[in-house]
């Protein structure tokens, strides 16, 4: 601990050297000019800010209280804590280009929590109890990574990378074809449900994902690095045109009360903690689903320096990372957020753009803070609709798999780093895709476990970078390195 925070004068104050210059934007430490910094910052926290939000609406959704103050204020309490949570990770923490965001790994625990308990504030509450303990776990357990972490071999992260990266491919055709909603109307019904021909989806997702592609093909020097944002700003003015394609609803506000969700201004607030309930059993999955989101860090942080900085993080880089994550998410429950853990989304643009400078990200940071307490700010960067966001996200999390490859095929492409590689991914990637059909309904094969009143497990074992991270541990120790061992070894040299 004393190594932790010895040098940390001088790494907050590194972030803010001077003099300014737009080539630090490839760098760590030191200031660069706020013309550049802000387009720059504002491109990592747009890539993820939709996808900040979803997890809130799925398990708010589950719970019968979404559109209640209980999820405003949730959405609210997420901003502020991502805007926190990152400039904490980047002063104190892992001190690297990490962006916090809300995490997905949660969403099928805290549905089958949100069910168990009920719905309603009860299970709201029991939620936020488990995310507390949760998160006091993770940082008590990721204090010593310096010593569990001897035992991972270095194939490991590098598959975790690679699990993240196809873990989040689903999630990026999905949206860039339309997102869930419109997707789902199509299949029932034949319409999007918005009164705009399908058509026009695939038109703007084409039109996002070739903006961003001929930026960085045609701008020359640091600004062909903000192809993300270009594609974004192309893809919103076009689906703009397109009338009903846009839901402008969310940027009403009430004239009547200035101060409020629905108002110019208003802040995060604080849970009743009073009414917090410390249920055994969700406390313990919660804490289980932690375990998950610390090798997703471990993972996320891996393929950040190695995109960014052509190098692995150090011990202390990411026992930074892991313990803050853990912090992050128990305060953030105080406000109402689910957990908020390192965004994959952030490492695929620091590989596409190499912007690596923390005082950049320390700008998109601040955007995040401003947006917690401006309503209409957050709810006109939520109007994006996801085929928007899809024409981007294909890019990016592409990148984060290719990351994975890159890094495995650096370590090297023995006989037992295949055979750690296949098996991870057939088997530990391969049971979250597998279906089988029962007459005109397809199951998912975890479903198996839900059938056998084993829903936890099932829901686990829908984690594919956790069962990536299992399979490829165990596999990188009972593996021998010499994978050439003849039962007739002795016979043949007699």
């Amino acid at each position: 601990m004393g190594s932790f925070f010895g040098d940390l004068g001088n790494g907050i104050k590194s972030v803010f050297k001077g003099p300014a210059s737009k080539d630090n934007l490839f760098n760590l430490d030191n200031r660069v000019p706020l013309k550049n910094a802000i387009p720059f910052g504002i491109q990592h926290v747009l890539a993820m800010f939709a996808a900040n939000i979803t997890p809130i609406i799925i398990v708010f959704s589950v719970l019968g209280l979404l559109g209640t103050d209980f999820a405003i204020y949730s959405m609210l309490g997420a901003l502020f804590m991502a805007g926190v949570g990152t400039i904490i990770q980047l002063l104190i923490g892992a001190r690297l280009p990490i962006v916090i965001g809300t995490s997905f790994t949660f969403v099928p625990i805290f549905v089958t929590i949100g069910l168990s308990a009920g719905g309603g504030e009860a299970a709201y509450y029991t939620i936020m109890g488990s995310i507390i303990v949760g998160g006091l776990f993770a940082t008590i357990f990721s204090l010593f990574y310096r010593w569990w972490g001897r035992i991972i071999k270095p194939i490991v992260p590098a598959i975790v990378v690679l699990g993240i990266g196809l873990s989040l491919l689903a999630s990026g055709a999905n949206s860039f074809f339309g997102g869930t909603s419109v997707i789902t109307n199509v299949i029932q019904t034949g319409e999007t449900g918005t009164g705009v021909a399908y058509y026009w989806y695939i038109i703007v997702a084409v039109v996002t994902i070739v903006a961003a592609l001929l930026w960085s093909l045609l701008i020359k020097g640091v600004w062909k690095n903000i192809n993300i944002i270009v594609g974004i700003i192309v893809g919103y003015i076009v689906s703009c045109c397109i009338p009903g394609m846009v839901d402008f609803s969310g940027l009403t506000i009430d004239s009547a009360a200035l101060v409020g969700p629905h108002g110019v201004f208003d802040y995060p607030h604080i849970l009743d903690v009073t009414k917090l309930i410390f249920s055994p059993v969700p406390c313990v999955l919660t804490s289980v689903c932690f375990i998950c989101a610390v090798i997703e860090a471990i993972g996320d942080t891996t393929a950040l320096a190695v995109s960014g900085l052509n190098r692995n993080p150090t011990p202390r880089e990411l026992g930074g990372a892991l313990a803050f994550d853990g912090i992050n998410s128990t305060i953030g429950a105080l406000f109402g957020a689910l957990p908020l853990t390192t965004f994959s989304q952030n490492v695929g643009i620091v590989a596409q753009t190499k912007v690596v400078n923390r005082f950049t990200i320390f700008i998109g940071a601040m955007f995040l803070l401003i947006a917690s307490f401006f309503p209409p700010i957050a709810n006109f960067i939520y109007s994006i609709p996801d085929v928007v966001i899809g024409g981007t996200m294909v890019i990016l999390f592409g990148s984060i798999a290719v990351i994975g490859m890159k890094s495995i095929s650096e370590i090297g492409w023995t006989d037992k780093n295949i055979m750690i590689t296949a098996i991870s991914v057939c088997l530990g990637f391969g049971i979250t895709i597998a279906n089988v059909t029962i007459g005109d309904h397809v199951a998912l094969s975890v479903t198996l476990f839900k059938s056998l009143g084993v829903d936890w497990l099932g829901d686990l074992l829908s984690n594919n970078v956790l069962n990536m991270f299992i399979l490829a541990f165990i596999l990188s120790w009972a593996l021998p390195e010499d994978m050439h061992i003849s039962l007739f070894h002795k016979k043949e040299n007699n």
